[in-house]
């Protein structure tokens, strides 16, 4: 009778072990997850949509990749895994469409950014304008040369040495200011922000939640300002690309434009 008894337990217990291990690989084998790349000036959209897209898609994970467009242009050539790139430039998404390693069908434009002067939030050089930025001892950060928002830098720049309130005086001066130079956009913010720079080129939605007490943001003249254009693309063998579809998908939709605004970005 105690055998009985015994071996009726040990039955119920391998029954009960094997549902468990059935659950666990149902789960594994439902679950799923993206890995978007994304440009760093995306840094605060992109934490604040991640859990939105992780609450509308239960098992799903959002993994982010966030660094330079052209760092990122880079890793994914090299055979990184990614199901989804947002580039703060149109060149490196269409490197990667020549590349045959964006599906350009799947490119969808959903927002626009623009430069912006930042300053610590005491600023201590006096800057109240984009002219200051020539004076004598103003400290730059800026960006090294790949890196977008130094490209767009580069057309503002443009644009000052044929407007007679700046000139070519103002470009040289403000190339000798330049202290340092950042690999991506989020590096630049945060020397301002820690006041190891007087001032600095970034972009409005750098400017985020956690740096809004630490930095302050000066107009810089429309005439002269340059707007980036923001797009998404699907990697073409992307493991996961019904997911990346429905990220774009948020990115366009009226949560996703809500979340975009609140980072300063102007939805398309």
């Amino acid at each position: 009778m105690k055998k009985i008894i015994t071996y009726s337990i040990i039955g119920l217990f391998m029954v009960l072990l094997i549902a468990q291990i059935g659950c666990v690989s149902g789960a594994e084998t439902n679950a799923s997850e993206i890995t978007i790349f994304a440009a760093a000036s995306l840094t605060g959209a992109i934490g604040d949509l991640t859990p939105i897209f992780e609450a509308a898609h239960p098992g799903v994970k959002v993994t982010s990749n966030l660094d330079s467009s052209a760092t990122l242009e880079t890793q994914i050539k090299e055979g990184a895994h990614a199901d989804l790139f947002l580039p703060a430039s149109d060149k490196n998404l269409n490197n990667l469409v020549k590349e045959k390693m964006i599906d350009n069908s799947s490119i969808t434009p959903y927002a626009t950014n623009k430069l912006a002067l930042i300053v610590p939030a005491d600023n201590p050089a006096g800057i109240t304008g984009l002219a200051d930025l020539s004076k004598d001892g103003v400290k730059i950060v800026s960006e090294t040369s790949e890196v977008p928002v130094r490209k767009y830098t580069d057309q503002m720049l443009n644009k000052t040495v044929n407007d007679t309130a700046y000139g070519q005086a103002f470009v040289d001066g403000f190339k000798k200011n330049i202290i340092s130079e950042e690999t991506n956009v989020a590096g630049a913010t945060t020397k301002v922000s820690l006041g190891e720079a007087d001032a600095g080129i970034t972009y409005y939605s750098d400017v985020t939640k956690d740096l809004a007490d630490k930095v302050k943001i000066i107009e810089i003249p429309e005439k002269l300002n340059v707007v980036a254009s923001y797009k998404a693309g699907i990697i073409t063998d992307a493991e996961h690309a019904d997911m990346a579809k429905e990220f774009v998908t948020l990115l366009t939709s009226d949560e996703g434009k809500t979340v975009l605004k609140d980072y300063k970005f102007s939805p398309v």
